[in-house]
């Protein structure tokens, strides 16, 4: 039997629209995902820009919480961003920033103890870590993010394929991280405009447009299927190409 992280049963997730004081509406951005994740699965999510991706990062992480539907999750699942930069309490230091996200992220305060000094050492920014983070520059807080998430152990890690960690000696580094962590027995849900990646990485794969479900499968099927839709819609296909070119 498979160990378990998580399922999604059923999950619509709405986004307040407008800001009128005596009229409200929502928008859908995900409606009646299910989905399941095991220990050890590498599952790509692809779709289009607006399709959902990153709002079904986020419920997965539990970030947010679902309109409708349930989100099921293990016994003491921890779950770490990659590529998506963390909520640090700007006026703190960094050094008390990294003790209390690898609190939020489920490590005890020994294992944070025990780790600082990799994390530290990784992030490659010194003296820089005894300042405010609000005095960081957003290339900063990122790498000291991506430390934070790569060293916390996870059993769910979240990737966000368009991410921004700094030079390009350090991307070469996270990329190189990335990858040892995706050879372990942490599951991986990869979001990407890519198929070939997903297909790449992933053995199984979800396709999204405007929140909903087109395809649930193999990666190879999945991506293959993703890519066809293009070939009615070339100029959807020049939009996305050019974003990801960015």
């Amino acid at each position: 039997m498979k160990d378990r992280v998580l399922k999604l049963d059923g999950v619509s997730l709405c986004y307040k629209s407008g800001y009128n004081i005596f009229k409200s509406s929502k928008k859908k951005v995900l409606s009646d995902v299910s989905m399941e994740i095991c220990r050890g699965e590498k599952i790509g999510v692809l779709g289009r820009n607006g399709a959902g991706k990153s709002s079904l990062l986020k419920l997965l992480a539990g970030i947010y919480q679902p309109d409708e539907g349930r989100v099921l999750a293990g016994e003491k699942v921890r779950s770490a961003f990659i590529g998506l930069q963390n909520g640090f309490v700007p006026y703190m230091t960094g050094f008390d920033n990294i003790t209390l996200t690898g609190l939020l992220m489920g490590m005890s305060r020994g294992e944070v103890r025990q780790k600082l000094d990799q994390i530290v050492d990784y992030t490659e920014l010194g003296e820089n870590l005894s300042r405010p983070v609000f005095s960081f520059s957003s290339g900063m807080k990122a790498r000291l993010a991506f430390a934070i998430s790569a060293f916390s152990e996870p059993d769910l890690l979240l990737i966000d394929e368009a991410m921004s960690v700094g030079d390009r000696a350090f991307r070469k580094k996270s990329e190189e991280k990335i990858a040892e962590l995706i050879k372990g027995d942490t599951a991986v849900v990869l979001v990407s405009h890519e198929s070939r990646l997903i297909e790449s990485i992933c053995s199984q794969a979800i396709w999204l447009e405007k929140g909903t479900v087109v395809e649930l499968g193999d990666s190879e099927s999945v991506a293959a299927a993703y890519a066809k839709s293009f070939e009615s819609n070339p100029q959807a296909a020049g939009r996305t190409q050019k974003l990801v070119a960015v």
